[in-house]
């Protein structure tokens, strides 16, 4: 139906509803017929989603092998093989349900609620509840959740950027339109996932779901899953490591054959070395670490929209935030009223008439305060004004119109120096007001000018007022935002965490500085900025000054966005907003923070959403991200030190002639047992308690220091020489089949020593071990029975095992556990020396 071309009445007429709404019955009829008010995209296919975990290379080559001992009749590797193949894909398919469960419960929080009418009545529901003939109310900042035809609506601006691709704002009417229009042409439809830019309107819902504009072009793709700056380091590195192994296989191979192994014997070894050798099942547990701890930011109020942005607030250098709710608790109070000496106006008259009359969800802080004093002074207004001067930027004010019979009164509340500029003062009166106004803004109040003038006529803006139209100064009120408890703390903490804190507000100079003091972000005058100046600055003679600076006063929107601009060039930022014209410097900035009580475009523009509004949130959110990117690293060295160790292992025996001292299966063994249930793990451990003491780290910076790859390599060397050494010696004793069940054991004790390295990169394991983490010693135990299992029970025909004494066993296990960990304290010990060396 083409909504476009007919009238409103007809409109509803077509819909079976009215201005009114529908009735419940009716919608719980149409909710029956139509369906929820969701887009849903084609999503991946049953089938793909079984043989996915079964679509690698690594799985493939398990595959093989495990064909190659079914030819040469070895029942027991072939089943170990196969059953090492569907436990990995199990793990896969728990993983993932896991992931999409959390990811689910975090698409609540996100969820939009709509103002429609319902029964006569306005009320809240969910954006998904909307049905075609619904009446929903719409302000500035909201996005549309459905198609709709306007009905109703004052200078209703769109930006309709996500369906047309034009980015200029486009207005809204009422009237029917004639002839055939393109999307763009329709100017009194509202559709899905635009936003209101400026007006309140009303409409009525015509079609939802997949119907609308957005549902149909949604509906031609599926869903792309960006991968992280994080995963795109690790997919490079794996991509490195496969190059790297397959030079390895070859190698091996050819030392495998020249030691006289058989053919089949050797393609089984080179796979299973292959298969240890690469950590295929990194990403998979990468994924579920950045999910939890996705999860973990939005129990700390900090809801992450993609996981780009976890190692980008990781890496922040810089935050620019707002003052009011962030810093403070957004309840603004009355604290002092000042009128010249030989005035005789009721102030709080004029307050009275002065405030904002629209509707109510356009109520500021500043407005409810003035309320809530006007009232407590018993001074309020029943009727309403003639016409209302919204807040005009150019002149800092905002006012109501009254007509008191031939004459009109405007009533003004605005910024002291706009407010005095215009107002009929002497020379002495004037000086009188801003001594004032220098006493109220240097304890720290947020200072309101009050003033009024007779017109002769009614007004539409302040811009129609002529130079003779001057005011009559009545006095200030001074306001008071009240500090969060908590701020100044988390400002200390990021500080101390090597990032700089720059508060951005349109209070006064004076007011601005005093509230930083309190907070702990500045210590002079000097690093406080009037953005006033910008308008005659030009880029170059900012960037000289913005370095320093850590507040910025009297800041507009247009300033805010510049600012960013210029911050960007030397630091990796953070910049938070809540209003349609903080949208620009969102979408702009390295992280985009938006307030959970903010307009619904600044939210979809943010990374990140701060569900309580509080600064400190910003900083759990960077303490999380940089334990997830530690986390990470944690997980890869772990991995690949032992993994190293393993195939140094192997090469060391074949070069110097020896059998090898691990056979395929058994190398698979400790790929399944042990790597499995000790990465996920140590991708969950507590931050390290210099954390948040040390510099960020840039973006682009490998994901791996030289440092940890250094340390690598000496965990590695370390593991295989010890393997090696006791392989030899018990070889010689005991013979061949006793030392490699030696060696083994050897090994995988190894790895869970050098699990306890990888819990921390510069601390102790004698100081880390301090710090619980249940879910790491749950993972130990696990591999520790598996592996009892392998050596004293039912598996060791399967595997290979031979009987060895329990003394040698202690004795070679003792000594495989002391080694990495003597290797790496060393290591340990001469980082932290580099480290504060370098600091």
């Amino acid at each position: 139906m083409l909504y476009y071309k007919q009238s409103v009445s007809e409109t509803l007429h077509e819909l079976d509803t009215s201005a009114a709404g529908l009735t419940t019955n009716e919608y719980k009829k149409r909710l029956e017929k139509y369906g929820s008010n969701q887009v849903r995209v084609k999503g991946e296919p049953l089938w793909r989603k079984i043989i996915e975990p079964f679509a690698s290379v690594f799985m493939l080559i398990l595959f093989v092998a495990a064909g190659i001992s079914l030819l040469h009749h070895d029942m027991l590797d072939a089943i170990i093989i196969l059953v090492i193949i569907f436990v990995t894909a199990t793990i896969y398919y728990v993983q993932r349900f896991s992931t999409d469960r959390i990811l689910r419960s975090l698409q609540k929080h996100t969820a939009q609620a709509v103002e429609v009418y319902r029964d006569g009545k306005s009320i809240q529901v969910d954006a998904t509840q909307l049905v075609p003939g619904d009446v929903i109310t719409l302000t500035e900042g909201e996005k549309v959740p459905a198609d709709a035809r306007l009905i109703a609506g004052s200078s209703v601006r769109m930006d309709e950027s996500l369906l047309t691709g034009e980015s200029v704002p486009i207005s809204k009417t009422t009237g029917a339109l004639r002839g055939d229009k393109e999307i763009y042409e329709r100017t009194n439809l509202l559709f899905q996932g635009s936003f209101i830019v400026s007006g309140e309107a009303t409409a009525v819902i015509v079609t939802t779901g997949n119907e609308t504009e957005f549902g149909q072009l949604a509906a031609l793709t599926q869903n792309i899953n960006t991968a992280s700056p994080v995963q795109e380091k690790i997919d490079k590195l794996i991509s490195q490591i496969v190059a790297v192994v397959g030079g390895v296989a070859i190698v091996a191979f050819g030392l495998a054959l020249n030691n006289g192994m058989e053919l089949a014997e050797s393609l089984k070894f080179v796979m299973a070395l292959a298969v240890s050798a690469v950590p295929e099942g990194l990403p998979v547990a990468i994924s579920v670490v950045l999910v939890l701890g996705m999860r973990r930011m939005a129990a700390k109020k900090a809801l992450i929209r993609n996981m780009r942005a976890i190692e980008t607030v990781g890496a922040l250098t810089t935050i620019a935030t707002d003052k009011t709710g962030t810093l403070t608790k957004n309840k603004l109070t009355v604290q002092e009223a000042w009128q010249p000496k030989n005035s005789t106006v009721q102030m709080t008259s004029v307050v009275a008439h002065a405030i904002n009359h629209g509707s109510h969800k356009s109520h500021d802080p500043l407005d409810i305060a003035l309320i809530d004093y006007v009232s407590a002074e018993k001074a309020t207004v029943t009727n309403k004004p003639l016409s209302s001067l919204p807040f005009d930027q150019s002149v800092a004010m905002s006012g109501n119109i009254w007509h008191h019979g031939k004459s009109y009164q405007l009533m003004i509340k605005g910024a002291p120096e706009h407010v005095l500029s215009r107002s009929d003062l002497t020379d002495s009166e004037h000086e009188q007001a801003t001594a004032a106004l220098h006493h109220l803004t240097a304890q720290g109040y947020r200072v309101i000018a009050i003033a009024q003038t007779t017109l002769t006529k009614d007004i539409t803006a302040f811009s129609d007022l002529s130079k003779k139209d001057t005011l009559e100064f009545i006095g200030f009120i001074a306001i008071a935002d009240v500090l969060r408890p908590e701020a100044k703390r988390a400002v200390a903490a990021a500080l101390k965490a090597g990032v700089s804190v720059r508060m951005i507000t349109g209070d006064h100079f004076e007011t601005a500085y005093h509230i930083a003091q309190k907070l702990g972000m500045v210590t002079d005058r000097s690093q406080v900025f009037d953005s006033r100046r910008m308008n005659v600055m030009t880029d170059e003679e900012l960037t000289k000054v913005i370095d320093d600076i850590r507040v910025f006063s009297r800041v507009i929107p247009e300033h805010k966005y510049r600012i960013l601009s210029i911050l960007k060039q030397k630091h990796i930022t953070a910049m938070t907003g809540d209003g349609v014209n903080d949208v620009p410097a969102l979408a702009n900035a390295h992280v985009g923070v938006a307030m959970g009580s903010g307009s619904q475009i600044a939210k979809d523009a943010g990374d990140i959403i701060l569900l309580d509004d509080n600064f400190r949130s910003i900083i759990d959110a960077m303490r999380e991200g940089r334990t997830i990117i530690a986390n990470i690293r944690r997980m890869l060295f772990y991995l690949l030190s032992t993994s190293a160790g393993e195939v140094m292992a192997m090469l060391g025996a074949m070069m110097m002639g020896l059998p090898i001292p691990i056979l395929p299966v058994q190398i698979l063994w400790i790929n399944l047992v042990t790597d499995t249930s000790m990465v996920i793990p140590l991708g969950l451990e507590p931050g390290e308690k210099n954390n948040m003491t040390q510099k960020p780290k840039p973006p682009n910076a490998p994901i791996l220091s030289k440092l940890i790859i250094v340390r690598m390599i000496l965990i590695a060397f370390s593991m295989a020489a010890t393997a090696l050494i006791l392989y030899v010696t018990f070889s010689a004793q005991y013979g061949q089949d006793y030392a490699r069940t030696i060696a083994f054991s050897a090994l995988v004790v190894m790895q869970w020593s050098n699990a306890f390295n990888a819990r921390s990169e510069y601390e102790s394991i004698f100081t880390r071990i301090r710090v619980f983490n249940g879910k790491f010693y749950i993972g130990l135990t696990i591999a520790v029975t598996l592996q009892a299992l392998a050596v004293f029970g039912p598996l060791q025909d399967l595997l290979h095992i031979h009987t060895v004494s329990i003394g040698d066993l202690m004795f070679t296990g003792a000594i495989a556990f002391v080694v990495p960990i003597i290797v790496c304290e060393i290591h340990k010990y001469f980082s932290r020396h580099l480290v504060r060396k370098n600091a």
